[in-house]
Parts: C-alpha cells; sequence; structure tokens
C-alpha cells in the first residue's frame, strides 16, 4: 500500500490543523495529555483512510432458521475480517505518517513520550 500525493497533501494539512488545535489549547493554559493524543490521531487517521477507501461490508446473511444461519453467520464473521484487517492496516499506515508530522511539530514534550513508550 502506498499513498498518494493527494492523500499525503490531505495528511499534511490535517497534521497542522491538529497541531494548531495543540497549540492553540496549549497558549489557553491547558494541556492534552499525550495518550488523548496519540487516541485522537488515531481516529482522524481512520476516518481519513475511511475517505480514503470507504470500507465495504459483506451483507448479513438471512434469518430464515437457527440451524442455517449460525454457520452463515460465522461464515459472515469471517468474511468481515478481510475487509476490517485491510482497512485497520491501512488506517495504521495513514496514523503513523499523522502521527509523525503532529509530534514534530507540536512539541518535544510529546516527541519525549513517544520515544519512551
Amino acid at each position: 500500500m502506498e499513498l498518494t500525493e493527494v492523500q499525503l497533501f490531505m495528511i499534511g494539512t490535517v497534521a497542522s490543523v491538529i497541531v494548531w488545535i495543540v497549540k492553540f489549547v496549549r497558549a489557553k493554559g491547558g494541556s492534552i495529555h499525550a495518550g488523548w493524543l496519540t487516541a485522537g490521531v488515531y481516529v482522524v487517521s481512520g476516518i481519513l483512510a475511511w475517505f480514503f477507501a470507504p470500507l465495504v461490508l459483506p451483507a448479513l446473511p438471512p434469518f430464515v432458521d437457527l440451524a442455517s444461519f449460525v454457520p452463515a453467520f460465522l461464515q459472515w464473521i469471517a468474511d468481515l475480517l478481510i475487509p476490517l484487517s485491510t482497512f485497520v492496516g491501512f488506517a495504521t499506515l495513514v496514523y503513523n505518517v499523522l502521527l509523525k508530522q503532529v509530534l514534530d511539530a507540536a512539541g518535544v514534550r510529546f516527541r519525549a513520550w513517544r520515544t519512551r513508550g
């Protein structure tokens, strides 16, 4: 999986907005815990990943009777893991790029936390 130039531009723009929010909160005397920042960045990267490549889930099997529904439902769960694992992998790729940009621009305190953890 590779990110295109347009996707990298969008990630950079979103990273700039996140850094601006962090600096605005700091200027007002507040602070953002590094754990909340990274969790928020992962949520944003999931939204960006869905925007870049929408997630298509398989249709839920129809319920006729319990004996036929349970195996069909278990197969549906197995079929669900394929697009979800691809999506999570792509979201993690976006997260790695986005978090590096945010931590590089947000300040030394967050970078020090990232290298320890």
